[in-house]
């Protein structure tokens, strides 16, 4: 895994800007680094690398072909890069190195932009590509980026420059940048816990989507789709039994492939189901015992490492616990926002920076579990809102929004209030509802009058309403969804930075795209039969797994924060003061620090800590009264998605 960076400038090449750049994203690639320049373009490319696959000096990159007129900067795995290059060695090419990288580089001189088509794994790279062209074009700049979101990738674009790194804080670093505030992203971190692509919390930085390629040309940039989910029943199967059996043999096949390394690995075990599959399937497969690392909390009722140990000892592997406790929180507030770079509220980021960066005393390589409730309904949130869908069904209700009315009058703590609410609401907004950070009107009440203003008319869903799929039965709905929202900006981020921060590997078997592919080509109902969830998963691997860790009560993985806030009581509210003391600027209500008593949840509070620290800091206490919505950022030609 690596870090990469690129700055594109008609005033020339600037290699002391794009080492600054570099330098911000070490801890991604601390193992080597490069910089190229290419003064007739304005081209400088950089890399930072963690070496996995060919430790020699010859997988350094920027990386070029053999007439030296294609290079690349590249971050991530490619599960079949052997077999791609024999192909390529079939046709022709010739390798100096044993790398994927060269792999993804020969590809696209075979292949063009049709090469992404061809890879499995996880990715995001650059290609520049000088070759004589016809017409006023220069050269051509190809950005890529996996079709699940599992690596990341960002880029700024104005006039004068375009540039792209692994992450916010390596765009930031070149100079000139435009820190634009984008406050229609802050509102809408108060929505989903994170700032959905392509935003960032800056107005004109944005993230590439999953599955999709930039191209910087003559015309500008163009950013277009080349791969989504198209869930149907295609995978062949005709019965449960038959699905089980495919999912079994992919499976098998997904976790050795992923296991591919010059350096020592392991597996990230929570307990659960899905990770608990991956180690019971790698176990077998590697020699000597597989490592094991699992993290647990001081809150027994969140702490899972009872059933990790168990599958650790049943599965032979060597195992190594971490308990993460209260006290974490004043050291984690800034080191969260350093590593997401703008508001992120996921919790479970903390356990996670934890137990990767103990592992990474041991291990470069990690698998993780990630993707599973996603491929094979485990979410709880999926049995509640199908549940509440006989509320579409009851006859004579008179219309939502009067019934929405009613819900606002009826007093608080009254019985029927809770109904009232669960009636006014759409299909979409009864999801939006089992999600949000907060709720639309408690959203606008956190911010100054004049700002709630200004958001009055926001479509606070429009992320979700976007990949919301009518033509989907009720089950696949929301599991496409998740895939397409929950799963990358939420899980994958929250794993890629806090492993990355700790230099370690995590790589999730479960998204390789073949697998959720099939997965997606059967019946839903093959997941969950007579209320088990993940009925396929379990059945593919029970003969490897005790009883009690496949049939337990699903506890997810996320921090007790709502204890945690308590026992840090004088903490928050000093904290919560300070910041709104520095960030006095009038976006945010300036009673804010006096509400927190009125938040249950602790997630709540904590998104309220970050969001407050993020905006003295990059404010610095100046005013930004009158920030609404605000412009949007500039926009590039999106063309319509590959078939």
């Amino acid at each position: 895994m690596c870090g990469i960076v690129g700055l594109v400038r008609e005033a020339g090449s600037d290699e002391a800007t794009v080492s600054r750049m570099s330098e911000a994203v070490r801890h991604r690639g601390p193992d080597d680094s490069a910089i190229r320049t290419w003064p007739d373009h304005g081209v400088t490319l950089g890399h930072r690398r963690l070496s996995i696959i060919d430790l020699s000096p010859l997988g350094r990159n920027p990386m070029a072909n053999e007439s030296g007129d294609i290079w690349i900067v590249y971050n991530g795995e490619i599960y079949n890069f052997q077999a791609l290059r024999r192909e390529l060695e079939g046709l022709g090419h010739t390798f100096r190195s044993h790398t994927d990288t060269e792999v993804v580089l020969h590809a696209y001189e075979q292949w063009g932009d049709d090469h992404v088509h061809r890879l499995r794994g996880m990715f995001a790279y650059a290609i520049y590509d000088r070759r004589p062209r016809p017409g006023p074009a220069r050269f051509r700049l190809l950005l890529v980026r996996d079709r699940l979101g599992i690596k990341p990738l960002v880029y700024y674009h104005r006039p004068d420059c375009f540039c792209f790194a692994s992450e916010i804080k390596g765009v930031l670093a070149c100079d000139g940048i435009d820190r634009a505030i984008d406050w229609s992203a802050l509102y809408d971190f108060l929505t989903y816990l994170y700032v959905p692509a392509p935003k960032t919390a800056y107005l004109h930085v944005r993230k590439l989507p999953p599955g999709h390629q930039l191209v910087l040309d003559e015309r500008g940039i163009t950013v277009r789709e080349y791969w989504t989910l198209r869930p149907g029943h295609t995978s062949g199967a005709e019965t449960p039994a038959e699905g089980v059996h495919l999912v079994a043999e992919t499976l098998g096949r997904v976790v050795h492939d992923h296991l591919v390394s010059d350096v020592p690995l392991g597996v990230l075990l929570s307990g659960g189901v899905d990770s608990s599959a991956i180690t019971a399937l790698a176990s077998g497969m590697v020699k000597p015992a597989l490592r094991t690392f699992s993290a647990g909390f001081d809150v027994q009722e969140h702490s899972e490492l009872e059933y990790a140990a168990a599958v650790a000892a049943h599965c032979g592997t060597r195992h190594t616990e971490r308990v993460v406790g209260h006290e974490s929180l004043d050291r984690m507030l800034p080191r969260v926002l350093a590593m997401y770079d703008e508001p992120f509220a996921d919790t479970s980021a903390i356990p996670t920076y934890y137990i990767t960066a103990a592992a990474g005393r041991e291990v470069k390589v990690l698998l993780a579990g990630d993707g599973g409730d996603e491929l094979f309904a485990g979410y709880t949130w999926y049995a509640t809102w199908l549940a509440h869908r006989r509320f579409d069904r009851l006859p004579g209700l008179a219309p939502r929004a009067r019934l929405g009315a009613l819900a606002d009058w009826w007093p608080p703590g009254r019985p029927g209030k809770g109904l009232l609410t669960d009636l006014s609401r759409s299909p979409l907004g009864r999801y939006a509802a089992l999600m949000e950070l907060f709720s639309p009107h408690q959203k606008r009440a956190l911010l100054s009058p004049d700002q709630a203003e200004e958001f009055a008319e926001y479509d606070d869903y429009w992320y979700y309403r976007q990949h919301w799929r009518e033509d989907l039965d009720p089950l696949t709905r929301l599991q496409y969804l998740d895939l397409k929202t929950f799963l990358p900006d939420d899980i994958l981020t929250k794993v890629d930075r806090a492993s990355m921060a700790s230099s370690v590997e995590v790589r999730p078997p479960l998204l390789d795209h073949e697998l959720v592919e099939q997965v997606f080509g059967m019946p839903a109902a093959w997941n969950v039969r007579n209320g088990e969830r993940k009925w396929m998963l379990k059945r593919a691997v029970e003969a490897r797994l005790p009883s009690a860790v496949l049939h337990r009560t699903k506890k997810g993985f996320s921090a007790p924060m709502t204890p945690w806030i308590a026992a840090e009581r004088a903490w928050v509210e000093q904290e919560l003061a300070a910041s709104a003391r520095l960030a006095a600027g009038g976006w945010l209500a300036p009673d804010l620090a006096d509400r927190v008593g009125t938040y249950r949840r602790g997630a709540q509070v904590w998104g309220l800590l970050l969001l407050q620290r993020w905006l003295a800091t990059e404010t610095g206490g100046a005013s930004v009264a009158g920030a609404g919505v605000g412009p949007a950022a500039e926009t590039p030609v999106f063309l319509q998605p590959s078939p």
